[in-house]
């Protein structure tokens, strides 16, 4: 164990140190400020005078603009006039260089702060300047031209309309008069509407939908009633008529928007701009006068501070150059040269000042830890190499171990094929030679046998690919899970044709394609040759993308798994269900081992006479 560096009170070289080095500081910036710019305060004072001045003069220019922008602002209010929107872009752009170019000279915080807060209203005013042209051009667009378009077009609907029932049995029939009444309302709401625009008014906005509602409430009672060759028309009419109405909407909302942005926005940015224009003129003129008081003071006052502090700051640090220069340069020396033998790996017998109570005897106790960590690390290096000798040979004998249970794996496999087809062929023979002669017990037992020389190679084949998983070669490929799902869907054997729905927009990711592949093919098979009710079998596979995974399931409306065997169904030669059903018991455990052995996990999610989800997550 490392002794630990036990933390002490502040010591007396400590405080040498920092009374020394702080005393010199002072005394040298306070010197070095009255000393070298002293005398040319002074003349710091005249620069401010003259660039207060300065800011002065240019705070009356700024005044002018801000009157001229609001007096140009005003001719396009009255006017509309493009020539007067050009004029106030030039205004405005003319006083925000100006108030930039003021604010980069200026060095008053007061006045930087009031042309910023003057700066961001200006701003404000010519933004909301912006959109008062832009909802008047819209206002007038749609008031000049899309809303008598639009009425005419539905003027036109109604006299067809009228035209079309008055020709009808009775020339003064309802939907004649529903018509002349129609009629009469659109008149009464564009008559609403334009008073509107000319003097604007809330109580011309209800009455111009209120006509418009009584007008569309009439063709829609003729619509109800209306013959097939009218309901065209009157389908078009009512069309026409909400058209209309979205465009009187959008014209009072842009007439309203424009007074609010003239008349309250911009009335209310203009008198703030306007304040602080007047603010900055007003502070710059104070300040002209206490600058010119303060100059002739200060001037007197530098000249008696500066030669105190030239003195004090000679004597003190002399002093003070002398007492840490002994107190600490000497220690230090030989402070590094142990620190220099301790860090080549040295052990050293003694350390020197060990015996100080100060920031040196510290770095003394330091470097004796340091000196008895060397002695430690020794030992652990050695300890460390036995150990790698040891890690290496151990992992060279699990290599060989591996290999020799690969190889095992294999001839196994194979080895125990070669009879099992042997049984099969000769069993075949037997049945073709002695098929009338066998009785049909006898067949059937041949038929079991052949059957269970295929169980037999299944299970070979799972096992052997059991023990090679984990092991995988090859590299990363490009994978579209929608295009491998799509041939994995046509490819299986489904005899009942068994619905499989997969999600659009499936992942494409970078991964090992084939083992993810054998594990969708193995849970749909499953899905398929498990389904209790195929003829409305179902098989849902969807995704959910997660910060590293994704997680996919594969979901069928099969008999279930009762909770109990959720376990058990992963395991090796564990099956559950409708255990006719061909296979070893492996593919679960396969495709676990698989996922697992990438980074991933598979759980079920089930219950007995229930859908049945597995779902599984798979490393981005």
């Amino acid at each position: 164990m490392i002794d630990k560096i036990k933390p002490k009170r502040m010591t007396s070289l400590q405080w040498k140190i920092y009374i020394g080095f702080g005393g010199m500081i002072l005394l040298l910036i306070s010197n070095g400020i009255l000393g070298i710019y002293g005398l040319g305060n002074a003349m710091q004072s005249f620069d401010q005078y003259r660039d207060v001045e300065k800011t002065y003069n240019e705070s009356l220019s700024i005044d002018r603009n801000v009157q001229e922008l609001k007096r140009r602002v005003n001719q396009y209010i009255n006017t509309g006039h493009s020539s007067n929107r050009d004029a106030v872009q030039v205004t405005f752009e003319k006083l925000q260089k100006q108030v930039s170019g003021l604010l980069s000279d200026v060095n008053d915080k007061e006045i930087s702060e009031s042309l910023i807060i003057m700066n961001s209203h200006l701003e404000a005013y010519f933004k909301n300047f912006t959109l008062a042209t832009e909802e008047r051009q819209l206002r007038t667009s749609l008031v000049q031209t899309s809303l008598p378009e639009q009425g005419q077009r539905v003027q036109v609907n109604l006299e067809n309309l009228e035209a079309q029932v008055h020709g009808s049995p009775k020339e003064l029939s309802r939907h004649y008069l529903a018509a002349l009444s129609a009629q009469r309302f659109f008149a009464l709401a564009e008559k609403n509407a334009l008073r509107y625009f000319a003097e604007p008014s809330t109580p011309f906005v209800d009455k111009t939908l209120s006509s418009l509602q009584d007008a569309r409430s009439i063709i829609e009672s003729i619509q109800a009633e209306a013959l097939n060759s009218e309901k065209v028309l009157v389908n078009d009419l009512l069309s026409q008529l909400d058209e209309y109405e979205k465009i009187c909407l959008r014209a009072f909302q842009a007439t309203r928007s424009y007074l609010y942005l003239v008349n309250v926005v911009m009335s209310g940015e203009a008198s703030e701009f306007a304040y602080y224009s007047m603010q900055i003129k007003n502070i710059a003129e104070s300040k002209r006068t206490e600058i010119n008081q303060a100059t002739i003071v200060h001037t007197q006052d530098i000249k008696n501070i500066t030669t105190i502090a030239i003195i004090g700051a000679l004597l003190i640090g002399l002093y003070y150059a002398w007492r840490l220069a002994y107190s600490v340069v000497q220690p230090i020396t030989a402070m590094t040269e142990t620190f220099r033998r301790l860090g080549a790996g040295e052990t050293l017998i003694t350390i020197p000042a060990t015996d100080r109570n100060d920031e040196i005897g510290e770095m003394a106790t330091a470097a004796d830890i340091f000196n008895k960590q060397n002695f430690v690390t020794k030992n652990l290096l050695q300890q460390s190499q036995t150990l790698s000798q040891e890690l290496i040979q151990k992992t060279r004998e699990l290599e060989m171990i591996n290999s020799e249970l690969d190889n095992f794996a294999y001839i196994a496999s194979h080895d125990l094929k070669s009879p099992l087809r042997g049984i099969d062929q000769l069993a075949k023979w037997i049945q073709e030679d002695s098929a009338e002669e066998l009785s049909e017990e006898s067949c059937v037992n041949l038929n079991k046998l052949q059957g269970r020389i295929r169980t037999m190679e299944t299970l070979l084949n799972d096992l052997l690919e059991y023990s090679r998983i984990g092991r995988i070669t090859g590299e990363c490929e490009r994978t579209d899970t929608g295009a491998m799902l799509k041939e994995i869907s046509e490819l299986i054997d489904n005899p009942e044709k068994i619905q499989i729905t997969i999600a659009p927009d499936m992942p494409v990711l970078n991964t090992f394609r084939t083992p993810l592949r054998h594990v969708f093919l193995n849970l749909i098979t499953n899905a398929v040759k498990h389904h209790d009710h195929p003829e409305t079998g179902k098989i849902n596979i969807d995704y959910r993308e997660l910060p590293d995974f994704y997680e996919f399931s594969v979901k069928d409306n099969g008999p279930g798994i009762d909770p109990k065997h959720h376990d058990r169904i992963f395991q090796m030669y564990q099956r559950v269900g409708n255990t006719t059903a061909e296979g070893s018991g492996m593919g679960l455990a396969i495709i676990k081992k698989q996922i697992e052995t990438l980074g991933g996990t598979i759980s079920v999610e089930s219950a007995e006479k229930q859908n049945t989800i597995f779902h599984f997550t798979w490393s981005k």
